[in-house]
């Protein structure tokens, strides 16, 4: 698990290359040591690049609400997914800092989207090409905000390569079919999602106060385990950022080293 030390890599420019490289190349870091205190996780952001603002705000509280209005802010289980894919363009970085964890369950989980996709193409080529072929509708509404998207689950650069994966099952609408073309399409859906929660490709992170991770939003799909019971708070805070502040600012820092 690729993971730095907070005190070194503000100092150390070495060791702050070698984390945001870990991003890059692996798709996440754990930053460890991270103060706990409230908005912290913007001083996380801004230490690379910008912070993208959204409906959520500049930062938003992953806990427990009255009302919710994601299932992010319940106790309940939470699946492999993407953030956000009703945006365009989605924010390619996502910053989850955990101020306190003092809950049973709760476990975070991640999967490299960019290899299940890879092992769904060699074990099922038909289902990869119908997902990277088919325009799929992202959509979200809230009292303040309606946000739409439509885009192929498993998007593709002109050589065929792999470049972005958009996964949430609660906030994809449909697809609009021919009833056999639907058919293939949902069978294609259901053998990447068995793909995907294949517990070979998932990391299970137990975050613990001062745990800052930083993963790629286009990349890694997140997950949660439930919560068991009511005893015990779980807080984190979290923002969006994108690659390409981080990937300058890697870049700077290896011209420096030069």
């Amino acid at each position: 698990m690729p993971e730095a030390d907070w005190a070194s890599y503000q100092r150390d420019a070495g060791a702050k290359a070698a984390a945001l490289d870990a991003v890059v190349r692996k798709g996440f870091v754990v930053l460890r040591g991270v103060e706990t205190t409230e908005r912290r996780v913007l001083d996380v952001a801004t230490s690379f690049g910008f912070v993208r603002d959204t409906n959520y705000g500049e930062l938003f509280d992953v806990r427990i609400e009255a009302n919710p209005v994601n299932l992010a802010f319940t106790g309940l289980p939470i699946t492999p997914h993407t953030d956000n894919p009703y945006r365009d363009p989605v924010p390619t970085l996502q910053i989850l800092h955990c101020l306190r964890n003092a809950t049973a369950g709760g476990d975070s989980g991640f999967v490299d989207a960019f290899k299940a996709a890879a092992v769904l193409r060699a074990e099922n080529p038909a289902a990869f090409d119908m997902l990277s072929r088919t325009e799929v509708t992202f959509t979200f509404a809230s009292d303040d905000a309606e946000l739409s998207a439509t885009r192929p689950m498993i998007g593709l650069d002109p050589y065929g390569r792999i470049r972005e994966v958009r996964f949430n099952n609660r906030s994809m609408q449909p697809v609009r079919l021919r009833s056999t073309d639907a058919v293939r399409f949902y069978d294609a859906y259901r053998a990447f999602a068995e793909v995907v929660n294949r517990p070979e490709l998932q990391i299970v992170l137990r975050m613990q106060p001062g745990d800052c991770v930083i993963f790629d939003n286009v990349r890694l799909l997140h997950a949660r385990t439930g919560f068991e019971g009511e005893a015990g708070e779980r807080h984190l805070q979290g923002c969006y950022a994108d690659l390409d502040g981080l990937e300058s600012t890697l870049a700077i820092l290896r011209r420096g080293r030069g």
